[in-house]
């Protein structure tokens, strides 16, 4: 389970920010450096369906747009099985 950052010096209450360096589709490695993860961690999280995915010219990446959309509805923790049919 990942919880969103919930500090109370946070601009968007429940959600962090993702830097708009970002795209709309985060290679693994790259999502993973971008936010200070192991990639491992970040894979594993893709493929247990913990973040969303999308597969893109043959290759899985985060779907930072889904991603960036829920946080920014407040989703409070991201679980096993949410994005399990990305």
């Amino acid at each position: 389970m990942i919880k969103a950052y919930q500090g109370p010096n946070s601009p968007m209450g429940n959600a962090v920010e993702l830097g708009s360096h970002i795209g709309d589709m985060a290679a693994i490695d790259t999502f993973a450096t971008a936010c200070g993860l192991k990639p491992e961690d970040v894979n594993e999280w893709v493929e247990n369906g913990t973040l969303p995915s999308i597969v893109f010219a043959g290759q899985r990446m985060v779907n930072v747009q889904r991603l960036r959309a829920d946080l920014l509805q407040e989703k409070p923790e991201f679980n096993e099985g949410d994005y399990s049919d990305d």
